[in-house]
Parts: C-alpha cells; structure tokens; sequence
C-alpha cells in the first residue's frame, strides 16, 4: 500500500524546478509558410519530419519536439519585413506578438513572396519610408527586429530569408538583390561580422530559405514552383525544405537550450535514516557551485560542465523526518536548481512537522485524500499541489476555513509540492507518495 508522508517546508517565491527547454513553439506563416508545412501534395510534411526527427533523436515524453502553425499576422494579411518590425517594437496595434512570446519557446517568422520584390540599394534616407523595399531598409529592420528578438532570451527564434520569386515575376535587378540580402543575412548577419549589429544573440537563428530554391541569378528554380505563373512553393519544395526546416531549427534551438542548462538528475532523494552517500547527476557546459542547507548533508562544491554531486548525509537520529535542500548554480549566474534530499526518521512511525497555522495530514480513510486543518486562516483555502519540476499537478479551493479535506487521487509516487494559502497565511510542505 503507498504511503503519504508530509513535510513543513519553506518554499521561496521565485525559485524555478524546472529545467528551460527549448522543444515546441509555433511557426507564423502566411500561403508560402502554409505550403512548406505541407504535405502540399509531397509524400511528407513539418509535421512528419518531426516525428521523424523526435525517433531518430529516441526524443520522447518532455523531451520530444513539437511544433504549431498559426497564420499571423492578420488583419491586413501582410507579413512583409517592415511589419515585422512594427510587429516587434509594439508599434502595431492590429498583431500583438506578445501573447505568442508567452506562450511558445520557440518562435519562427517569415515573410512571402512579395519581399523579394527589391528595389535597389537603397540609402540611409529610406528609413523615413518603412515600406521602401531597398537593400537599406531591409538590413535595418532586420537589425531592429533582432535586437527586439535579443530582449526575450526565455524565446528562441528563427527567422527566414525571403521566398524568392519566379523569373516571370520578377526582375532581374530584385532578384539580384534578394540573393545579395540572403547572402548578407546568413554569411556577414549570423556571422556576427554586421559592422553595425555586432555579435549575434544567441537565442536567434537566420534560416536560409531564399538559397535553397534559387539559382545562381536569384530566381526561383522551376521546379519548385507552383507554375510558371505562381512563385508558391510546390510539392517538390516541400519535400525538400521540410526536414530542412526541422533539423536546422530544432538543433540550433536545442544547442541555445544546453548553451544555457543546467540539467540535474533526479531532483530528488529519499534515504534511511542511516547515515551514507547518494548522487545527483549534473548535465551541463558551464562552471557551476552546489550548496546544502543543512549542517548534517555535506556537497561537492563545485564543478565544471557534465559531472557529479555526492552527498554524504549524517544518520537522522530523530523521530522525526527531515529534508535537506541544495541550491545548484552555474558560476555565470543564468541557471539555478534546487534539489532535495528527504531523509526517514530514526524509529518506525512518522510524526508530521506541522505549523499552527496549517495542519496537512493523510486521512485514515482513504489514502486519495489529504486532511486541512487551518484554525487560524481567515476566509477559503487555496491549495496548488506541483511536482519537484515545479508543474501543477491539481489545484483547487475549499468551502470554507478551518478545516477541509481535499482530494489528491492516485499519482505517481515520488516528491510533490503543497501549497497552501488563505487570504492571511500561505506555507508550503512537501508530500512524499511511495
């Protein structure tokens, strides 16, 4: 039979369980964007590249990749450069982009066609026009796109270089132009050698869609083509850009992930009260420090990229259970962990650390439900109970204060989380389920 075992516990406000991953997101797209998601008529597809991608990686669970499409921006249906700008700066009204940001780890832009249709070199003077498609322009709101894409580092974005356009529809000079601006934006942008924008920021990768369709002149080869007339992407296209689109983004967006990570593995420990040694395993590229709470867990103090923390823990000879957290920290500051080490009373029978201001207690009747009893709270009971990644797991309120029973059902067993608040008093304790 599982056991319910219950921990006073301060919980800091602030500190993150889970571990970022760069995994899903949403790609933005108008008719060019739509065509490359597929099948498009091709015998594959974004989507199936991805299930293509996540077998040959053994990527499942959290670690599996995904990814939505959306049409945006809409409202006028326009997605050219100079929008995109607008879009970033907060300057357009009609495409907040900030909801998406808050929803998706990774975000993938782009522009159709018509971007293609270049003008000229263009000068300084330009930017008094947003919408003049010179070679001027287009550098600088990349530029400013970019930089407004830097300030949101918990995002990791793509962006594409223009859909080239058929030769019947274009010029010869736009189509030199464009060529010039892909090659611009993948061999001296993303470089890092834009005499003005510097060092790239990490959390943004350029991806080079003009080149693959075009040939040398800029044009848009036939054969990917909907028709002579109709610069659209067709099923060819698909097919080849597809899993291009799917290996290119996923591996820069898990390359920024690792960048920064900090991956600790398990989060949790539970030991007898006898004295000994556990691990936890560290996964990362960076220095980093490990610090217990406790007088009686010792911790390797520090380290450097992949390696390991030994804790070597006292004999608990209390009646009385106790819990050692260690804070993990990368040298540079960027990432922190905490992990917890849970350790058995010395004798059989458990006696919960409580609080007068909440109680929390298995109730004898049913091992699905935990008992409330907060004689001091004024008003409902709040309760949120999260696993050690920090995730919600169930929430809820209860009917009124004093004292409540709340339902938990059947979980896995490991460490969670109870959060517990009234309008007056909120504490945390950890829950224990083996």
């Amino acid at each position: 039979m599982r056991k319910l075992l219950l921990l006073l516990f301060i919980f800091i406000l602030g500190t993150s369980y889970s571990q970022c991953q760069f995994r899903s997101g949403v790609f933005l797209t108008h008719s060019t964007g739509q065509c490359i998601w597929g099948p498009n008529g091709s015998s594959t597809s974004i989507p199936q590249e991805i299930e293509n991608y996540n077998s040959a990686n053994g990527y499942t669970g959290s670690l599996a990749i995904s990814m939505d499409r959306q049409s945006f921006p809409l409202e006028p249906w326009d997605n050219e450069w100079e929008r995109w700008h607008r879009i970033f700066e907060n300057q357009d009204s009609d495409a907040d982009i900030r909801p998406i940001l808050s929803s998706n780890k990774i975000v993938v832009i782009k522009s159709c066609f018509p971007s293609s249709a270049m003008t000229g070199w263009g000068q300084a003077s330009d930017t008094l026009n947003f919408t003049l498609k010179s070679m001027y322009n287009y550098k600088w709101h990349w530029r400013h796109i970019i930089r407004a894409m830097s300030q949101y580092p918990e995002n990791f974005f793509a962006i594409w270089t223009n859909a080239p356009l058929n030769q019947a529809n274009t010029s010869p000079n736009a189509a030199m132009l464009s060529k010039k601006f892909a090659a611009w934006a993948k061999d001296t942008l993303a470089m890092g050698l834009d005499t003005e924008m510097g060092e790239m920021p990490p959390n943004v990768y350029i991806f080079d869609y003009f080149s693959k369709l075009t040939d040398s002149d800029g044009y848009q080869m036939p054969q990917y083509a909907a028709s002579s007339g109709d610069s659209h992407p067709n099923s060819r296209a698909t097919e080849l850009i597809a899993p291009q689109f799917v290996s290119e983004i996923f591996d820069a967006a898990i390359a920024y992930e690792q960048r920064n990570a900090l991956y600790i593995s398990p989060l949790s420990h539970i030991v007898s009260a006898d004295k000994g040694i556990v691990s936890f395993s560290v996964t990362t590229q960076l220095d980093w420090t490990a610090q217990s709470n406790a007088v009686w867990c010792k911790v390797t103090p520090s380290g450097s990229g992949n390696g390991e923390i030994l804790v070597e823990y006292e004999a608990n000879t209390e009646e009385i259970e106790r819990i050692a957290t260690i804070t993990v920290s990368t040298v540079d500051g960027k990432a922190t962990l905490i992990v917890t080490l849970y350790q058995e009373p010395q004798k059989s029978g458990v006696k919960f650390s409580t609080a007068n201001d909440f109680q929390v207690y298995p109730n004898p009747t049913n091992e699905n439900l935990l008992t409330i009893n907060a004689p001091n709270a004024v008003g409902q009971i709040g309760w949120t109970l999260k696993d050690i990644n920090g995730r919600t797991v169930k929430s809820g309120d209860t009917t009124s204060s004093g004292k409540a029973t709340i339902h938990i059902g059947k979980l896995p067993s490991g460490c969670y989380i109870l959060m517990i608040q009234s309008e007056n008093k909120i504490q945390s304790k950890i829950v224990i389920i083996n």
